[in-house]
């Protein structure tokens, strides 16, 4: 999904793919395969991608 919004797969180490934008300074790291997601986690990582949940 990150990367339909223009993030790049920059490396994998385990289950941890990390993801960045070219227009952004974060590094946004996404657990996966994992069903289960903290809220927290997910709301830091909607505003650092700068998605708009509706």
């Amino acid at each position: 999904m990150a990367e339909s919004f223009g993030w790049q797969l920059v490396s994998v180490k385990g289950d941890h793919h990390n993801f960045k934008h070219p227009g952004s300074r974060f590094i946004v790291t996404i657990v996966h395969p994992q069903k289960d997601v903290a809220v927290g986690r997910v709301v830091d990582t909607v505003k650092k991608i700068r998605l708009e949940v509706r």
